[in-house]
């Protein structure tokens, strides 16, 4: 072969080569352009579906101590309403006599989730639980307290899941140590519920609800049966150093779906409106938190009440709702943070059932009438009044660590029950002292 032919074979292999090489390259720019768009995407889609999970809670010990016994809730840890005396045969009053404890039921877990956006709003859910229990025997047991999604737009907010229910202000609360939070002279609830809240400007919003019935109640099923859910309306004012509102909450309950036997269809139903003022007003010294209310069938927000049904042979149950009225005060010591003093007060009123059925059966219904606290049958017993005076100091040792002490002076006065649930004639009035300490360990 000679040097010509060597030169273009040569030349002709090179060429092979270098094509080989551009589609080599060209492939692997469109490899690399592909994947880069393929990352992309995955970024995109992570940052679309991101949820950021933030755990908080408290580890809590309660030791407390009566002079006397109660009634009340989680093995008292939850304090409603000193015992009616129970004389033996001597006289004697067998439920004066102290009681001690000490528990860690409350003791708290939940999870903080910020979710990505949906329809322009920003999404959070709240779970959260404790060992408190959902009966007297299941105490210790896990429960659920919170489990809460919100959108939140500019203006607005959508909330729908199992929350406070709207009658607890958390921005107007009683700082009191023990779990009762105020009650039974102050709303306690959680509801399953769907909630809407509209601000109409820096200060002003307007807060509509319906809700269900879960905690805190014998039996759903007068809430279940009645078709319609409770309704709420609220507005309030708040600013950095005050905060004032009005609610409103109707209610309609449908207790037997028969009454007798043989049974006759009942379509009675239980009607209830209740009413909330509240206001609280922050300043250097002071916090100052106060409410009233006049409430029916207030036992479905762990007060003082109820509602009454008459019976009798032969045809359908009527029934009544029973009016409470309550007030309360609290101060809070803001000058020193490692130290700070407390008081609360309240009172609370059993105004009983109006136009009581007359010549039929009475019976009470609520969860306080099956705490004992209630009733309106002949012969028994039922709270008239209550009122309540609490004391209290917190030191907080380290942003974890702190300790929590009050001083509990209750007074229930018991009456003869009548048949609109009031408790009036022979009276005797109950007191106890709880002395509370609670610790807690906060993360």
């Amino acid at each position: 072969m000679n040097r010509t032919k060597k030169s273009l074979i040569i030349t002709l292999c090179l060429l092979g080569v270098v094509n080989i090489s551009a589609q080599n390259q060209q492939e692997s720019k469109k490899n690399s352009d592909s994947l880069a768009i393929i990352q992309t995407k995955t970024a995109e889609a992570s940052k679309e579906s991101s949820v950021k999970v933030n755990f908080y809670g408290f580890i809590r010990h309660d030791a407390f101590y009566d002079t006397r016994q109660n009634i009340g809730a989680g093995e008292n840890i939850v304090p409603l309403y000193p015992r009616d005396r129970a004389l033996d045969i001597n006289g004697v009053d067998i439920n004066d006599a102290p009681k001690f404890h000490m528990l860690s039921v409350v003791s708290r877990a939940g999870i903080n989730v910020k979710g990505p956006e949906v329809l322009g709003a920003k999404t959070n859910g709240i779970l959260e639980g404790e060992f408190f229990g959902s009966t007297e025997a299941g105490i210790n047991e896990f429960r659920l307290r919170h489990a809460y999604v919100t959108l939140d737009w500019k203006t607005t907010q959508l909330g729908v899941g199992q929350y406070w229910h709207p009658m607890v202000i958390l921005d107007c609360l009683p700082n009191v140590v023990n779990y009762s939070t105020g009650s039974p002279i102050f709303a306690l609830n959680r509801n399953p519920q769907i909630r809407l809240t509209q601000k109409l400007n820096e200060n002003f919003k307007i807060i509509a609800a319906i809700n269900s019935q879960r905690d805190f109640t014998p039996n759903t099923t007068p809430y279940r049966d009645s078709g319609l859910p409770s309704s709420h309306l609220q507005i309030q004012y708040k600013s950095k150093s005050f905060v004032a509102g009005l609610a409103g909450q109707y209610e309609i309950l449908r207790p037997q779906l028969s009454s007798g036997n043989p049974p006759i269809v009942n379509k009675e139903t239980v009607k209830s409106f209740t009413a909330l003022a509240y206001t609280r007003v922050i300043t250097k010294p002071l916090m100052v938190s106060a409410s009233v209310m006049m409430a029916q069938n207030a036992a479905s927000l762990v007060m003082l009440g109820g509602f009454v049904g008459y019976s009798a042979p032969g045809t359908y149950d009527l029934y009544r709702t029973m009016n409470t009225r309550s007030a309360w005060i609290d101060f809070q010591q803001t000058t020193d943070k490692k130290i700070a003093f407390g008081l609360y007060a309240g009172i609370v009123k059993n105004m009983g059932a109006n136009n009581p059925v007359e010549d039929r059966v009475s019976t009470s219904y609520g969860v306080t009438t099956s705490w004992g606290a209630v009733s309106a049958t002949k012969g028994a017993r039922s709270v008239d009044q209550l009122w309540r005076l609490v004391p209290r100091v917190d030191w907080s040792l380290s942003k974890t660590i702190k300790l929590r002490f009050e001083v509990e002076n209750t007074v229930a006065r018991w009456g003869d029950a009548q048949n609109n649930g009031r408790g009036i004639g022979n009276d005797f009035n109950a007191t106890n002292n709880r002395f509370h300490l609670a610790t807690f360990f906060m993360f």
